[in-house]
């Protein structure tokens, strides 16, 4: 968890990140509008070297000999100890922009699962902790850059529908995130569950269960129905 996500609005991180570091190079632009990416798909990123671009969502270590394997989260606890992870860790860290995030609870009377979106309770994005590297591809001779999302312990929220959550910065921790002087001691504290108060979860349209289907319509409100109860 996350490996389902919602980035369709990035205006609000982009002054954000201006008002923090100053300019940044941006690549991106204007946001490509997604309300379903799945692993594979290349989701904005802002770098350690403060340029803010589109990296594919599944990690890939430099010194990987192909692109079979891939995380799309790395679990903040052990980081530093696995081979795949801890070299990025160190010195390429990022953070990415999310609207939102899905997960899903079994339905107990129909096949299909009930999809939820978690986003922030009070603006309009999260800012996730990242690491990202660059592979090297023979056939066409070009770096894929590559990125996966640190996770941690749930808060009280999102420990009702996962034993995961993402690790969430806080603004006034951005630039000893991505600062590389920073050192572990100080990283290992932002890796902590975000506040319930600042989490919101909501039942969106089973349309966002298929990854062909990515409009708008995948992050509608559902409304619950006259005595059914709401877990949040």
């Amino acid at each position: 968890m996350p490996g389902r996500l919602a980035i369709y609005d990035d205006i609000s991180f982009k002054k954000d990140a201006i008002d923090i570091f100053g300019n940044i190079k941006d690549n991106i632009k204007v946001l490509n509008k997604r309300y379903n990416i799945a692993p594979t798909i290349d989701i904005p990123i802002l770098l350690n070297n403060f340029v803010y671009t589109y990296a594919h969502f599944g990690f890939v270590p430099s010194w990987a000999k192909d692109t079979k394997t891939i995380n799309i989260n790395a679990r903040s606890e052990s980081i530093f100890e696995k081979k795949t992870f801890r070299e990025s860790y160190k010195s390429k860290r990022a953070i990415v922009p999310i609207n939102g995030s899905y997960e899903w609870i079994k339905n107990p009377y129909k096949k299909e699962s009930i999809p939820y979106i978690i986003k922030h309770s009070k603006q309009d994005y999260l800012a996730l902790a990242a690491i990202w590297d660059e592979w090297y591809d023979t056939s066409t001779n070009t770096y894929l850059l590559n990125c996966a999302l640190l996770t941690t312990e749930p808060n009280d929220k999102i420990k009702q529908i996962h034993d995961r959550m993402p690790v969430v910065l806080d603004k006034k921790d951005w630039a000893l995130w991505l600062d590389n002087s920073t050192n572990f001691e100080q990283l290992n504290k932002l890796f902590k569950p975000y506040p319930n108060e600042r989490i919101k979860i909501e039942e969106v349209s089973t349309l966002v269960n298929s990854v062909r289907n990515d409009s708008i319509k995948c992050i509608s409100k559902q409304n619950v129905k006259i005595g059914q109860g709401s877990l949040f």
